[in-house]
């Protein structure tokens, strides 16, 4: 009988094992000169990303990747003088921030006017209790200006655990010179509502799923008609499974749903987004002509001294170096359209550059020997 219970027992822990409820704190994000590399899928019909619960089994394994991008994180004091002024990690700054990431906010992603703002980056700050978005930076009509929110974002709040439930209110506006101005206003609700396994193709993990709801509104005055007007966004959802020690989520589905006419509540996917390590694709790596754009690398193979060179067009232009594991080496920006660069101390293999400008992004293969 006692022999009988143990067994039981045995393998009631041995199942508890398989599968283990975690819990993400502010460990388990990126910090300062952090890299990760993602991919971005195609979307498959076929993903029920709504399911979840405790213990729950996520396989996504089928997931097919369209492009990669690497995301980098900053300390603010590297993103210009004026950024790092208004952002400065000091106990005394109410928009004290201690990350900064280079990423769209929603004036520089709408075509119509994103000639006017470019460059953009977003603020962090991440302590032991949250993580909260403090301020947007970007180039209007040239010029570097910063834009703290006057409620910050609080993107998660720490320790998360299977059932926290959390929400907040931010807001921000921006001068548009030469027409008016430009308010965003929104209200977050995180719920974890889920924890179990995942599957991708970048391998399986114990995480937690966290549902994000976003409502909000923008609102935009126009000077010389002295007059205003305010629009009701569709809803904003995010599905974010989260990792140990994986510094953004190991896959997140952004979805988005009508709040008016035929589309009402017809919930649809904008974006799949996940962790992964470098995928080939050989419509984008090797000849400069099958390339978004054309540069070059030589020597090639190379003793571990090289040069880069880019057209005098390209804009502005950074280049990162990977091994062929997705690990980043380093990444820097380009200072002219021909750049050195010294990989000497690196063991002899092969490597992947890559180069990213604000239009295009393009990859070459370079040997060290």
């Amino acid at each position: 009988m006692k022999r009988n219970i143990l067994l039981l027992w045995l393998s009631v822990c041995s199942a508890s094992f398989l599968s283990a409820q975690i819990t993400i704190d502010q460990n388990d994000f990126a910090n300062p000169g952090d890299t990760a590399r993602m991919s971005v899928a195609v979307w498959n019909p076929l993903l029920n990303f709504s399911a979840t619960g405790a213990n729950h089994t996520w396989d996504f394994s089928q997931l097919q990747w369209q492009s990669q991008y690497v995301d980098t994180f900053l300390n603010p004091i590297y993103t210009g003088p004026i950024y790092a002024f208004v952002f400065s990690n000091l106990p005394t700054n109410p928009y004290r921030s201690n990350i900064a990431k280079r990423e769209d906010n929603i004036l520089t992603s709408i075509p119509i006017v994103s000639t006017v703002f470019t460059n953009p980056y977003n603020f962090y700050y991440k302590t032991a209790a949250s993580y909260r978005q403090k301020g947007i930076g970007m180039r209007v009509s040239g010029f570097p200006t910063a834009v703290p929110m006057k409620h910050t974002d609080t993107l998660y709040r720490f320790p998360m655990e299977f059932g926290n439930e959390d929400s907040s209110w931010s807001d921000y506006a921006v001068v548009i010179p030469q027409l008016g101005a430009y308010a965003h206003k929104q209200h977050r609700v995180n719920k974890v509502d889920g924890w179990g396994t995942l599957t991708t193709p970048f391998g399986t993990f114990d995480v937690l799923r966290v549902r994000t709801e976003i409502r909000g509104s923008d609102s935009l005055y126009i000077d010389t008609l002295d007059f205003g007007f305010r629009v009701d966004n569709d809803i904003q959802r995010e599905y974010k499974w989260f990792g140990k020690n994986q510094m953004e989520p190991l896959l997140q589905i952004n979805t988005q749903a009508g709040i008016l006419g035929q589309f009402q509540n017809f919930e649809f996917v904008t974006r799949i987004v996940y962790r992964d390590s470098v995928r080939f694709d050989v419509t984008s790596i090797g000849d400069a002509a099958a390339n978004e754009i054309a540069f070059s690398v030589y020597p090639n193979p190379s003793n571990g001294w090289f040069f880069v060179s880019v057209p005098d067009n390209a804009g502005k232009a950074s280049i990162t170096l990977s091994d062929l594991s997705g690990r980043v080496l380093f990444s820097k920006e380009m200072s002219s359209s021909l750049e050195a660069v010294d990989a000497s101390q690196l063991p002899k293999g092969i490597y992947l550059l890559t180069l990213q400008t604000e239009t295009a992004r393009a990859h070459k293969k370079i040997a060290v020997e």
